[in-house]
């Protein structure tokens, strides 16, 4: 557990906290949300290395992670009174796979097809994780908020 906490992952949270709130305000999200917003960036990557360092694989941390970012937008967004991808997309900037793309695409251009493919197999697996538990949070939100709305018309 000591291996945890070490300062490489609070260096590593803190730049997240500033790379969300950075495409935060890119995104000209109003000035009242952006501390939700880098709070999502924080939930979402210190999920991401939690689950990655006690040995979940790409997939398993990026769908946990992602789906944590989904369901804390939606709370935020019932709560801030606000669409959930003001808060969502700025919170998931940490996860994406650009450095996986980049060295992907690096050894393509070089002929290194074997470290192109594992690159590839990386940030797709990372890709299908994101949007697999954005998906799935987003559809259960609906299912349930699809309901209150059916409840409240019937009264």
């Amino acid at each position: 557990m000591s291996d945890f906490f070490t300062l490489e992952f609070f260096v590593q949270v803190l730049t997240a906290c500033l790379g969300t709130l950075g495409f935060a305000v890119l995104f000209k999200v109003q000035v009242r949300h952006l501390p939700f917003a880098s709070a999502c960036g924080i939930l979402t990557y210190g999920l991401y290395y939690t689950v990655a360092f006690f040995g979940g694989s790409l997939f398993v941390a990026a769908f946990v992670a992602s789906a944590a970012a989904t369901l804390f937008s939606e709370c935020c967004a019932r709560l801030r009174r606000a669409p959930a991808l003001v808060f969502l997309v700025p919170g998931a900037i940490p996860i994406v796979p650009g450095g996986d793309l980049y060295y992907t695409m690096r050894y393509l251009l070089s002929g290194d097809f074997s470290s192109c493919a594992d690159y590839l197999v990386r940030a797709l697996l990372i890709g299908i994780g994101i949007a697999g538990g954005i998906v799935t949070v987003s559809v259960v939100a609906s299912l349930f908020s699809g309901k209150r709305k059916a409840a409240k018309q019937e009264k």
